[in-house]
């Protein structure tokens, strides 16, 4: 192991470990051109994870500022939803909503699981995949519109936005790398402190988001759908990829949307 690891992985714990993390899981999650200075070692990505829950507070803060100001002005309920969802979606460059609609399409379109990965990496995008995006928006914006009031709604979105952000970092604590090449398959298994740590800011974000009574029954229900697409995805290509924890992420995002919009 290097020098450069070595003090990497040996101060951890400390605040200006997480600083570093914040902002490694900042240029990695988002478009936003943040420079990071001094050199970060090869392992680096495998424990900035912790950090990708507070990354989507900072996501989900801005698509509920936006929420805010279209009620504000007096746009329509669903034209609300809307700008905040895609204020979120230009934050991250569509990040996520790309491994999703990768995902359906190689899922959707492969027979075999070589060429449910093939399909996967080619950068065109499908019927499968363009459906799976117009759905998944679909349903943030709709769900967004379910609330009883705006600020909850608003609160929902900015939990809800750092709760999903652990999902990729359970599949890729939870399963092996489809394949052999790629980002996905060159990360290690991220430590267990550090998933702990994660899962951690991911619970606690969501919990001051949303009110307490609504917090369990959204646990069980995201729990559920991460294990029933974590089994579909070791069953369709035996592991994970890049694509695969993106559209964990917009799967609970939309999970627990929707578990929350039907309590409040």
């Amino acid at each position: 192991m290097s020098d450069t690891s070595s003090s990497f992985n040996k101060n951890a714990h400390s605040l200006q470990s997480w600083w570093e993390d914040a902002q490694l899981a900042l240029v990695f999650l988002t478009r936003i051109p943040w420079t990071i200075k001094g050199e970060l070692p090869a392992n680096a990505l495998n424990r900035a994870v912790r950090a990708f829950p507070a990354v989507g507070l900072l996501v989900g803060a801005l698509g509920a500022c936006v929420f805010g100001l279209a009620q504000g002005v007096g746009l329509p309920a669903l034209a609300c939803g809307l700008f905040a969802v895609l204020s979120c979606v230009l934050l991250t460059g569509a990040l996520h909503e790309d491994g999703l609609a990768d995902v359906a399409d190689g899922f959707g379109g492969g027979r075999d699981k070589a060429r449910k990965l093939e399909i996967m990496r080619d950068s065109r995008v499908g019927s499968y995949g363009v459906l799976a995006m117009v759905i998944a928006i679909g349903l943030r914006v709709s769900l967004l519109d379910g609330f009883e009031d705006w600020s909850l709604a608003a609160g929902a979105l900015v939990g809800v936005s750092a709760f999903s952000r652990i999902a990729p970092v359970l599949m890729l604590y939870t399963m092996e790398p489809a394949r052999t090449d790629g980002l996905a398959a060159k990360m290690e298994r991220p430590d267990q402190t550090i998933v702990w740590q994660g899962v951690a800011l991911a619970v606690g974000a969501l919990w001051l988001c949303v009110p307490f009574s609504a917090l369990l029954m959204t646990l069980i229900v995201s729990g559920a759908a991460l294990y029933a697409f974590r089994k579909l995805a070791q069953s369709q290509i035996g592991g994970h990829t890049g694509d695969v924890c993106g559209a964990s992420q917009q799967i609970i995002e939309i999970v627990a949307l929707a578990a929350l919009a039907a309590q409040l």
